[in-house]
């Protein structure tokens, strides 16, 4: 019986390519928020771009590895969808609590051990959720 699962780095390599394409969109806010910025000088204007950044971040392995999934034939609940559903709920553990890191350092945030577990655990479920979603990009 052949092995249809997917290798971590074909799950990476699917998630930055599709990231790669979403970079327009933050380049496009980031300087739409800079010239609102220098013209009228609302700083508040300037959380958007890391905001957009680490959202577009999480949902980029959701959509990789559902399609990757339908691309392969792979049904969800087994062996192989396990694995993805794995890799998603790391995934947006880590980008979540990346966005937690930045607030944090950048607003000076107060921010607990046990904030950080809450936000990675409920972030690293809703983006695993979010790629049982069948995707056909």
């Amino acid at each position: 019986m052949q092995d249809r699962s997917i290798p971590t780095n074909v799950l990476l390599t699917a998630t930055f390519r599709l990231f790669s394409r979403f970079l327009s969109i933050i380049i496009f806010f980031a300087l739409a928020c800079g010239g609102i910025y220098l013209a009228f000088g609302a700083s508040d204007i300037l959380a958007v771009v890391p905001a957009t950044f680490f959202a577009l971040l999480f949902f980029a392995a959701p959509l990789a590895c559902s399609a990757l999934r339908a691309r392969r034939a792979i049904r969800l609940f087994t062996l192989a969808g396990g694995k993805s559903l794995l890799f998603c709920f790391i995934w947006g553990s880590v980008v979540v609590a990346g966005f937690l890191a930045t607030v944090q350092l950048w607003q000076s945030m107060e921010a607990t051990l046990l904030n950080y577990i809450a936000a990675m655990g409920s972030a690293g479920l809703f983006c695993a959720a979010s790629a049982t979603i069948p995707s056909g990009r």
